[in-house]
């Protein structure tokens, strides 16, 4: 039995397999938190829509262009707003609608979040098993 070749073996799957998986797997968890942050602005924005609503004036506002390029507008009309759905469609909905609308996503993007969560504690757990097994194999080298 080549135990040298062994222990290449499992430092290879480690590094190549594990640890990409791992990578993999933060990465949709960074992406899932900046979409959670994305409809919390819009839960503030719907929030901030019913307040200027109730005190029956127009809301300022300014939002980026991109570049830093910035542009100022108003809100007079607050019956209507418009959401991305993905795929590049947008719905118009009643401002309620939206913040409800937002609330289901938030809620499915938590659960997506806690299952990518898990799964990196899988392979966390795996990193450490096949850890555990090398420096089994390199005691038994050095015995």
């Amino acid at each position: 039995m080549d135990i040298n070749g062994k222990l290449k073996e499992y430092e290879c799957f480690i590094e190549d397999k594990l640890k990409r998986d791992l990578r993999d797997i933060e990465l949709l968890l960074n992406s899932k938190a900046a979409q959670c942050e994305e409809w919390n602005e819009l839960k503030t924005m719907v929030g901030a829509i019913k307040d200027h609503r109730t005190k029956d004036r127009d809301m300022q506002l300014q939002f980026e262009l991109g570049n830093g390029v910035a542009a100022f507008g108003s809100i007079s009309d607050y019956e209507t707003t418009f959401v991305d759905v993905g795929l590049g469609y947008l719905l118009e909905m009643q401002p309620n609608e939206a913040g409800k609308y937002a609330d289901i996503r938030l809620r499915l993007l938590q659960k997506e979040m806690l299952h990518l969560r898990e799964l990196a504690v899988g392979v966390k757990v795996r990193i450490k098993m096949v850890l555990l097994a090398i420096g089994e194999l390199q005691a038994s080298l050095n015995r």
